[in-house]
């Protein structure tokens, strides 16, 4: 029995020793304290920061179980996360240098289409309604027109969107009418009314009254936008040397292709 005592005494002391240890730095203990106080808007109390640290100890015991048991394996949405953790870590510790300004510069040359004003113009149309009863939109505009460039007054339907714009970009007006209506708008001759111009909503006489290029802004002005394209640009080159150096280091088996 003494024996026997002895062996359990031995046994239980060993098992102790090698218990895997979960342990909450001050730092942990910390970042948890501040997690409550941002969502709560106050710190915690003494009892909710014990509740807080044991279910952080739950949290830690529960995970680390799973993983003993192999619950993590053919997971997605595990799998997933891991690769977007990865992913962030490899550009946390990718540190890039700052561009020189003749690099900067060529950089920006190579993409000064991205740093230009859009195209502007400055027109009216008299809108004439698809479903309108009557005389069709066609001819309606067709009687209008003459009207208008015989120097009269000429009126259409009413419209939700607006029927002059002072200053309107040439893709909003693309978004707006479509590729018809644009294409007019943008080669007709200044101060003519042109037409009848189809949209989505019916027919349109136009008369664009001022047309503004497109023009691109100088490196100085834009210099903040192109250092944050450079390195957004940079960090996927090395995010891609990154992926290509573990498909090296690995080696990759799909079933049904040869090897």
């Amino acid at each position: 029995m003494v024996i026997g005592a002895v062996l359990f005494a031995v046994i239980a002391m060993v098992s102790e020793q090698t218990r895997p240890t979960v342990r909450l730095e001050a730092r942990d203990l910390e970042q948890l304290a501040a997690y409550w106080e941002m969502q709560t808007q106050r710190p915690p109390t003494r009892d909710e920061l014990a509740s807080i640290i044991q279910e952080r100890v739950d949290e830690e015991l529960m995970a680390r179980e799973a993983i003993r048991l192999g619950l993590d394996k053919d997971d997605m949405i595990i799998r997933r996360r891991l690769a977007q953790k990865m992913a962030f870590a490899s550009e946390d510790v990718s540190t890039i240098p700052a561009p020189s300004e003749a690099r900067l510069q060529a950089f920006y040359e190579a993409n000064r289409a991205r740093y230009a004003t859009p195209a502007r113009l400055a027109l009216r149309h008299v809108y004439f309604n698809q479903d309108r009863s009557g005389t069709t939109p066609a001819v309606a505009a067709a009687e209008a027109l003459a009207k208008l460039k015989a120097g009269q007054s000429a009126g259409g339907d009413p419209a939700l969107l607006p029927l002059a714009y002072a200053d309107i970009a040439v893709a909003d007006l693309a978004r707006d009418y479509g590729p018809a209506f644009t294409q007019a708008a943008r080669t007709a001759p200044l101060g003519t009314w042109v037409g009848p111009v189809a949209s989505p909503y019916g027919v349109h006489l136009i008369q664009v009254q001022n047309r503004l290029a497109s023009e691109a802004l100088p490196l100085a002005q834009v210099r903040a936008e192109v250092m944050d394209a450079w390195m957004a640009e940079q960090r996927q080159i090395k995010n891609r040397a990154f992926r290509q150096g573990l498909r090296k280091k690995y080696k990759v088996e799909i079933a049904g292709l040869p090897k």
